[in-house]
């Protein structure tokens, strides 16, 4: 078997023009710096100089400090800049995966900006995994570096230490930097493909919001509606839009809007929006009675469904 072609020298004359979370803790796309960029790949490497373009195909292989991208075949586009060569646009193709020390996204296609610092993966599905939360969508993931947030499009779904659950068509993460030693003190694992040790730390979710076909999973409850936004802090979520709330069983109750505090189990159901004119509309629940056996209903219970139509208590009345 040959040996990997290797050409540091190919991308260290780009280097000082390449953002460093190309190939930094939590993606870091668009901070520059002096270190070389490595790339290996088994079939070779080829240089188009008059394309301006350099192509590293058959497992190819970047790295830049503690930032690897892997792909079936890597693309550097570059031009002309004043103080030389500078890359403004990666292409990743085939079976990608990009590592941080705490966080790796995989797909099958990714594309970086990287004037605008940011980062398209595409994928079945694209997939973003943290210390302790996982995203993905089947169309694709966006990662704006400079704003830390991700955008999910296409049955987007994030799972939080995994028994949370928020999906939608379309989701927006919000991301804080993991504090490295408060990571190792509460025992998070790392994640998939992370390298702790060696400095950085994993990305931490501070809100999401989703859009369209909204549903939150916890436990046995089940929260749809059509636009939802959730807290990772503080652990409540609010969802609004024909909403519903299901648990097992078939219990479940319809109205305007939601108050779920995930961490406790409680849930709260309004008639109308937050902050909405009350239109005098209910909420409306639907029971279904238990049976003590499969031959019939329990002792003092008709048998189907009982309807309960009341007022709920309009948000801010302190009613519980």
């Amino acid at each position: 078997m040959k040996p990997p072609a290797l050409i540091p020298l190919v991308f260290a004359a780009l280097a000082a023009a390449l953002p460093s979370a190309v190939l930094a803790q939590g993606f870091e796309m668009s901070k520059s710096g002096d270190q070389q960029i490595q790339v290996y790949a088994d079939n070779g490497i080829e240089w188009h100089s008059e394309e301006l373009r350099v192509i590293a195909r058959g497992k190819a292989h970047a790295v830049r400090g503690n930032m690897t991208v892997d792909a079936d075949v890597l693309t550097a586009h570059y031009r002309k800049g004043p103080k030389g060569d500078e890359i403004w646009r990666l292409d990743a193709d085939g079976n990608v995966v990009i590592r941080s020390p705490g966080d790796t996204a995989t797909g099958h296609k990714a594309i970086y900006d990287l004037d605008k610092s940011i980062f398209v993966l595409k994928g079945t599905p694209a997939k973003l995994v943290t210390a302790t939360d996982t995203f993905q969508a089947s169309d694709s993931l966006e990662y704006w570096e400079l704003k830390k947030m991700a955008v999910l499009r296409g049955d987007a779904i994030a799972t939080q230490d995994g028994s949370k659950t928020l999906k939608g068509d379309v989701l927006t993460a919000h991301f804080k930097d993991k504090d490295k030693s408060a990571t190792s003190k509460a025992g998070a694992r790392p994640a998939q493909g992370g390298q702790p040790g060696e400095g950085g730390g994993s990305l931490e979710l501070q809100r999401a919001d989703a859009y369209g076909h909204v549903v939150i999973l916890s436990g046995s409850e089940t929260v749809t509606g059509d636009r939802g936004d959730y807290n990772a802090e503080t652990g409540i979520a609010t969802v609004s839009g024909s909403v519903k709330i299901s648990r097992e069983g078939g219990n479940q109750l319809e109205g305007g809007w939601a108050h779920v505090n995930l961490n406790t189990g409680v849930s709260k159901l309004f008639p109308v929006a937050a902050g909405g004119t009350d239109s005098g509309q209910r909420v409306q629940g639907v029971f279904i009675p238990q049976k003590k056996d499969k031959g019939g209903p329990q002792d003092g219970q008709p048998q189907g469904r009982a309807g309960f139509t009341g007022n709920a208590p309009t948000p801010g009345s302190g009613e519980r």
